[in-house]
């Protein structure tokens, strides 16, 4: 189709300008926020290839965030452990039931546990940190370590999405304002891009991310549905002004 073809360099353009907006403002937000400026691709977008779990030598301080204080001569193994780079299974069995008795309750232990044997998922990572204030939480995801493989393979996973829901949201647009002309006007289609990018964000958020990138729920959730809308008004105005042009203005029927 001659109107398929001529959209979809731009449709592609449209998508990779709005992810660059939507990165770039998150960015911002998670950076000032102290949650640490790399994290949106070093943990978000990276974590949909990689396990991301923060390294040993973090495990004091992440107990203490948890309110987890363990006796002196306990502590003293641990971080002799931590400092070897492995702790042995028989030590994580004997702080299990110490932090029980602790009150610390028995699906914290075990993700802790988890933790410490590097059996834990990017979902354990995620409930444990959710569960913690979000003065701490942010305090852990800017402590974590940035790894330039997982910055890269983020941004490439992000601007991949990005174009492809760019082609996504010109194809549906445009295919509605074929069958109704009264979308074409630049407000309407600014509008249905907006639309499409909350819709997105609400699939993502509920149906898609939580199983399959569960990082992604760390992140400051009010901007998360802002940058969708505002890459829905990127791609919006640039499908209105590609479909003012007179080549492609004439591809689509006449108004009845």
């Amino acid at each position: 189709m001659a109107l398929g073809r001529r959209l979809a360099l731009p449709a592609a353009g449209a998508g990779l300008l709005g992810g660059l907006f939507m990165i770039a403002v998150m960015i911002l937000v998670m950076g000032t926020s102290g949650m640490g400026y790399a994290s949106p691709l070093s943990l978000g977008m990276a974590s949909l290839a990689f396990t991301i779990t923060p390294p040993l030598a973090m495990f004091p301080t992440l107990m203490a965030m948890m309110g987890i204080k363990l006796p002196a001569p306990v502590m003293s193994q641990l971080s002799g452990a931590i400092h070897s780079g492995h702790i042995p299974a028989a030590m994580v069995a004997k702080l299990g039931p110490m932090l029980v008795a602790m009150h610390v309750p028995a699906a914290r232990v075990q993700m802790i546990g988890q933790l410490m044997t590097g059996h834990a998922t990017n979902g354990t990572v995620a409930t444990l940190m959710s569960q913690l204030p979000p003065s701490a939480r942010s305090a852990v995801m800017a402590a974590m370590p940035v790894s330039a493989g997982h910055v890269v393979v983020g941004t490439i996973l992000h601007f991949a999405f990005a174009a492809f829901l760019g082609i996504a949201f010109f194809a549906i647009i445009t295919g509605a304002a074929w069958f109704l002309p009264a979308l074409r006007n630049p407000m309407a289609l600014m509008t249905a891009g907006m639309i499409g990018g909350g819709v997105v964000y609400v699939i993502n958020r509920w149906a898609i991310l939580p199983p399959v990138d569960p990082m992604m729920s760390l992140v400051p959730q009010i901007a998360f549905f802002l940058v969708h809308l505002l890459f829905g008004l990127v791609v919006g105005t640039i499908l209105a002004m590609v479909l003012r042009q007179g080549p492609v203005r004439d591809l689509l029927p006449a108004a009845r």
